[in-house]
Formats: structure tokens, sequence, C-alpha cells
């Protein structure tokens, strides 16, 4: 059977050496440029507006489930009062 992860290769060899390339990569990345004070404030400010989105999101929730919870009720009041005056 093919490994069809090895298509494009000439050899094993050169298909190991590949793979230690990558390996390597994997283990010493590259070098990151330090964070400058203004990374940190816009990374502050997403941050910050990530949490005021969840918080709208939570009270929407809980406004959507308070309309269904009131049109629950009135659909109960109304199946009794319709068994109540048969």
């Amino acid at each position: 059977m093919t490994d069809i992860r090895k298509h494009g290769f000439e050899s094993d060899a050169q298909w190991r050496e590949y793979l230690e390339e990558i390996d390597e990569r994997v283990i010493r990345p590259a070098a990151r440029p330090r964070d400058t004070q203004a990374d940190l404030d816009i990374l502050a400010a997403m941050r910050a507006e990530v949490a005021d989105m969840r918080q709208r999101v939570r009270a929407r929730r809980r406004q959507d489930t308070t309309r269904w919870w009131n049109i629950a009720g009135a659909a109960v009041l109304v199946a009794l009062a319709a068994i109540a005056s048969r």
C-alpha cells in the first residue's frame, strides 16, 4: 500500500529530512518581537469590548426567555379558562 503523505518526495531519506525540518520548527519557534504599550492598550480595549458584548448577549437571552415564559403563562391561562367554561 502506498503512503500518500510521501507523495512528491524522491526517497525515504528526503521524506525523513523533511519531517526533521518540521520538528525543528515546532521545537524552536521563531522569536517574536516584544509587545509595545500601544499593542497592549489595543488588546485591553478589545478584551473590554468582548466582555461588554458577552454581557449584552446574556441580557438579551434572559429577555427572550422572559418573553417565552409570559407567552406560555398566557397560553396556560387561556387553556384553563376554556376548560373551566365547559
